[in-house]
This record gives C-alpha cells, structure tokens and sequence, in this order.
C-alpha cells in the first residue's frame, strides 16, 4: 500500500479522534451553561449524559433542543424586561425591602435576594445582544446535515485503540492486535458513512471531509465558551467568611 493512503489512513483516524474529544468537550461546556442558566433563570433545564454508544445525530439533537429551550426563555424574559424597565424593578425592589425589613441581619438577606433578581435582567440583555444562542442553533442546524450522524460515538475513537505504554510484552502484543482491528473497524465505518460519489481514493475523500467538520465544530467550541463566559462575568462570586 503506497505512502499516501496510509498517511490519508492516518489523517481520517486523527480526525475522528479530534471530533470525539470535540465531542466530549461540547456536552462539558453545555452542561456548564445548563447549570449557569438554571442558577440565573430559574429554569430546570436537564443536564446531559452521554454515552459511547450513543449515536452522533442524538447527542446533537439533544444540544440543540437545549439551546432551543434557552433562547425560548431568553426571548420571554427579555420581552417581560421591555415591559418593566431595571430602573422600575430596583426601586420597587428597594422600597419592598425596607418596608418589609428592620434588623440589618434581614435587610441583608433581602439585598441578596433583590440582587439576584436584578442581575437576571443583566445576563439577559447580555446574552441576547451577543446572539450567543441563535448563533449556536444556526451551528448545529448545518452540523446536523453532515454524513456522519448516525455514527455511534465508539466508531470513532476507542479506548482499546490506544498503545498501553505501561504493560508488558506479552500485554502489548494482545493489545496491539485488538488496536489494529479496532483501527480497521473504525476506517470501514468512517469510509462508509463518509462515501462520496464518483470518488478514486475513498479514504482520502473521507479524511478531506471530517477534517472539514471538525474545524466546522472549532468556532461552535469557542460561541460556548463565550457564552460561559459571558454569563460568569455577570454572576457575582460569593465571598468566603474569612474574606470578609
């Protein structure tokens, strides 16, 4: 077998590996702004728990809807905000929390109270002026349309596939054997969902094309941190007793 296939071999092997660790790293993030989202919206959006036999296509829908659900509520509250200005919120806020409240212990708790209400309306106009989270829809509505999605996560990378540096030779050689099917199985899978028409060089094709997906999925990495971001900078940070 010449040199190129083998490197273009190599090139769809590294290729899946970086989509499934891209993978991994979506539904991290997600879950991060999931919680962020329910602490500041008072939404009890689920978080996600993937496996490895999961396929792609539902691990994106999954995402998707969330990010559906988020913008839903984002829209509501910012159209509830048009109608009652944060000026109005804070001075009715304020008064309520004096009239109702004498010792200083009580007016403390209701100043936390009343901040963290006000500091929603902040998180919200922030989060829609940076169309964060249409722009992630808009993301993942043309990643769904790729060829891979009915691929499970496992055919993509595997553990097994990894060379255990650490076992012995008898270790190595069987681990060797199983890396080199698993190898094989994992390029069958990636060329039969990645075939292209009219195409010579299958593999190479195949490669051209997740390569192309993964550095689709790089800038969606970077909207989500953004918006993790975004959102962490407008949560005030508790202090600890002995910082106070």
């Amino acid at each position: 077998m010449s040199s190129e296939s083998e490197k273009d071999k190599e090139r769809l092997v590294q290729a899946a590996k970086t989509f499934f660790f891209h993978m991994q790293d979506l539904v991290a993030f997600t879950n991060t702004l999931i919680e962020l989202f329910n602490s500041t919206m008072n939404t009890q959006i689920h978080s996600m728990a993937v496996k490895e036999h999961d396929n792609v296509k539902n691990v994106f829908e999954q995402i998707f809807t969330i990010f559906k659900e988020m913008q839903s509520v984002l829209e509501a509250k910012y159209d509830q905000m048009q109608k009652e200005p944060l000026c109005s919120k804070i001075a009715t806020a304020v008064c309520s929390m004096v009239e109702k409240n004498t010792n200083v212990k009580e007016l403390q708790q209701s100043a936390k109270e009343m901040f963290r209400n006000v500091q929603t309306p902040i998180i919200v106009a922030a989060l829609n002026s940076s169309n964060i989270l249409s722009s992630l829809e808009s993301s993942f509505s043309l990643l769904m349309t790729y060829p891979i999605m009915n691929l499970q996560l496992s055919d993509l990378y595997r553990k097994d596939t990894e060379d255990q540096s650490d076992a012995n030779t008898s270790e190595k050689n069987k681990s060797l054997g199983q890396s080199k099917i698993g190898i094989v199985d994992i390029l069958k899978k990636l060329q039969d969902a990645l075939k292209a028409e009219h195409v010579k060089n299958t593999i190479e094709s195949a490669a051209d094309q997740l390569e192309q997906i993964v550095k689709t999925m790089g800038p969606i990495l970077e909207v989500l941190k953004k918006a993790i971001s975004t959102m962490e900078s407008k949560i005030p940070v508790p202090k600890k007793a002995n910082d106070q």
